[in-house]
């Protein structure tokens, strides 16, 4: 009897053991399969809508944007969907313009050519354009894996915690979560940009900025000692469509809580671009 009750005990302790190997198993292949639909993709079109914290306020500012985006070479066109700066169209193309921006604001205003860090693009705004598409999402999750497995956690820190249905795809929901999480700082080398600070650390513009009580994306920071976050986000919120195995609803929490999320609908992986998609001459554009 007693050889039984023990037999019984270890059978259920080895069960308990493989249903959790199972659902480690199954989160770290969902987020595989993102990470490498991700790096395979060489273009999108997208609507997304982000809704972003302004700056010392509990409101958020809610901008839809039509996106197409080539992988590489870099190359973007966006256009405003929502008000006030409805139609707005942007377009960039690497190594073109002196790195600059086409702006058409209006039908009767002239096109302008703006860095992609001028106040008149970033205004109340979390990110440039030059962020858009899921590159820097990649780049991210892959800084919080390693980071994770460097300490031997990725089960406590990417979960897969069911099934949800969003925009009318069934998707995969994960959260990530860093217990690491924390403010540090960091003294910026010189001519260094809140935008190269962000892009090296893989951490929010906006929480430098909020943190230090910065204004623009274009500022010189040479030599400042900047509060930075350790990581992007202390918890995040993935919705992965099924289909393309990309994040198309994202939440991202700081200590505050939520600070940004992104919607993304109409996604197109590695559209049919014409020769003439990414220049002014495009007949679907008015520059």
């Amino acid at each position: 009897m007693y050889r039984l009750a023990t037999a019984i005990i270890i059978a259920a302790a080895l069960s308990s053991v493989n249903v959790k190997a199972q659902q480690v198993s199954q989160t770290r292949t969902i987020v595989n399969n993102m990470m490498d639909a991700i790096k395979k993709a060489k273009g999108y079109s997208y609507i997304m809508k982000g809704s972003e914290k302004l700056l010392g306020k509990k409101e958020f500012n809610v901008t839809d944007l039509y996106t197409k985006i080539s992988v590489s070479p870099r190359k973007l066109y966006g256009r405003v969907e929502s008000e006030p700066n409805k139609g707005t169209q942007m377009l960039y193309v690497e190594g073109e313009r002196e790195g600059k921006i086409q702006v058409k604001a209006g039908r009767f205003i002239p096109s302008i050519k703006l860095s992609p860090f001028s106040g008149l693009l970033t205004k109340d705004q979390h990110h440039t354009l030059l962020s858009a598409g899921f590159t820097f999402v990649w780049k991210v999750i892959n800084d919080g894996i390693k980071r994770a497995e460097a300490q031997k956690g990725f089960d406590q820190v990417f979960k897969y915690v069911g099934d949800v249905t969003y925009g009318g795809k069934k998707c995969y929901k994960i959260t990530v979560e860093d217990p690491t999480y924390t403010i540090t700082t960091y003294t910026a080398k010189k001519g260094e940009t809140l935008y190269a600070i962000a892009q090296k650390l893989l951490v929010p513009e906006y929480n430098i900025m909020e943190m230090n009580g910065l204004k623009g994306f274009d500022a010189d920071l040479s030599g400042k000692v900047l509060k930075v976050p350790t990581s992007y986000a202390k918890k995040s919120v993935l919705y992965i469509d099924k289909e393309t195995n990309h994040p198309i609803y994202q939440e991202m929490f700081d200590n505050n809580g939520l600070f940004e999320k992104y919607e993304y609908s109409n996604l197109v992986i590695n559209p049919a671009f014409a020769a003439d998609e990414f220049t002014t001459d495009c007949k679907d554009y008015s520059f």
